[in-house]
């Protein structure tokens, strides 16, 4: 069985990154450089060059050969490549596996933030995550954010959940600059139980950990002001990190034109939410006949096939899926929500977090083969990515209709007849 050499692996990176990137000389590429804090290079930039090295290099890469911890730098990948036997199978499903620690939804996030810390389950805000909209921008690239992103969907039922009031402090009709004097205010007052969320650029926040390295990354975050003035306290749920930053770094992220978005709320009136009020919720945020974000994948490979100039533009246009796919961690939520309560079999809760880790790892996969598709233009690939994407679609209807089955029966349990238009069978179409 043989193996790569090395420094072959080694000089072929090089290679990629002076043709790709215009990085280097072609030739030389020293082994502790890090593709993220020295190239700068994002998710969709690092699955490139699998690809570039695959396509151009005849280096093979098979399925699951490969995780986050293999793209630290460059001797990192190469070791890993040259433990994979040459006759490999293409085949990537985690290529492009980001930072999982992180949660869903930065908005959700927040907001369940004060739950959790007033010991209330959270768990049910999730359910209108694993469906949230989607956006495709006019150049026909998916998008996770959008000037037109409305959150009132979810703020409307936290309130209505957990009985608290939610408040948009930002005004859109105010300059940034008005608006920043305003939450500067609002955190110079803000009471025990209160909470400040903010849209910022996390981009413009390299102290911060971000392996998505998206420029610009709209993000909510909490603030919360310190003793010292030259100091902010902020609170990530969404990244799990919360700690003690440079203020006016922070005030130059929320000034950034790419963001805009503010909302308060104090939690001391949190309530556990009514069966029959998590119910509604459940039936109002999961879509039983159709997938958007898969179906939103086959509109942007659709744009980009029908335009052969914008062909070479398809892996740019999906760089945004893996911060996508992680919604679908949502369904964990769901499951568990209801499998605890029912006192299930663990073991078969269990089954369930192994068919939704599948599903999020495949849009890994969806996006390699979409970037060769795109690379080679060959019908082969189109058709292993549309076959994919099949996949994907009856893997997410059977998640749907394993969680309405024990929804269901959650449902009898509390003895609610909200619901019963629907069945198994229809969530299996």
């Amino acid at each position: 069985m043989n193996f790569y050499e090395p420094a072959d692996v080694q000089s072929k990176i090089a290679a990629v990154l002076l043709q790709r990137f215009a990085i280097g000389d072609g030739k030389h590429v020293a082994g502790e450089t890090d593709f993220l804090l020295d190239l700068g290079l994002d998710s969709m930039q690092m699955v490139q060059i699998l690809v570039d090295l695959e396509m151009q290099h005849g280096i093979q890469v098979p399925e699951s050969a490969l995780n986050k911890d293999d793209f630290s730098n460059v001797a990192t990948l190469v070791k890993k490549l040259c433990s994979i036997p040459q006759e490999g199978v293409a085949d990537v499903s985690t290529v492009s596996q980001e930072e999982l620690d992180i949660k869903v939804h930065c908005v959700v996030s927040c907001l369940c933030n004060a739950l959790k810390l007033r010991g209330i389950d959270h768990r049910p805000m999730y359910f209108g995550v694993w469906d949230a909209e989607i956006f495709i921008d006019e150049a026909g690239f998916l998008s996770y954010h959008s000037n037109k992103v409305d959150h009132e969907f979810f703020i409307r039922w936290y309130e209505q959940l957990y009985g608290i009031s939610v408040e948009s402090w930002y005004d859109p009709g105010r300059s940034q600059r008005a608006n920043l004097e305003h939450l500067k205010s609002l955190l110079q007052n803000r009471q025990v139980d209160e909470w400040i969320m903010v849209m910022l650029d996390l981009f413009q926040l390299p102290e911060r950990e971000n392996k998505f390295n998206k420029n610009p990354f709209p993000h909510y975050v909490m603030l919360e002001n310190l003793d010292d003035p030259e100091k902010i306290w902020m609170w990530d749920p969404d990244f799990r990190w919360q700690g003690e930053l440079d203020k006016s770094r922070v005030l130059h992220a929320i000034l950034q034109p790419s963001v805009a978005g503010g909302y308060r709320f104090r939690s001391h009136q949190a309530r556990t939410p009514k069966p029959a009020d998590v119910l509604a919720y459940f039936y109002s945020s999961i879509k039983f006949n159709d997938n958007p974000m898969t179906d939103r994948v086959r509109d942007v490979v659709r744009l980009h096939r029908e335009n052969p100039k914008r062909l070479t533009d398809l892996g740019k246009a999906l760089r945004e899926l893996p911060v996508l796919a992680i919604r679908k961690y949502a369904y964990e939520h769901g499951f568990a929500f209801f499998w605890r309560d029912l006192q299930l079999e663990p073991a078969i809760f269990e089954s369930w977090c192994d068919e939704i880790e599948r599903l999020v790892k495949t849009y890994d996969k969806v996006q390699f083969v979409a970037m060769k598709y795109a690379s080679q233009k060959d019908l082969d690939d189109l058709a292993q990515l549309q076959q994919l994407l099949d996949e994907q679609d009856q893997r997410e209807f059977s998640i749907k209709a394993g969680l309405l089955e024990v929804a269901r029966r959650w449902q009898q349990k509390y003895g609610l007849q909200w619901g019963d238009k629907y069945s198994s069978k229809e969530a299996a179409l």
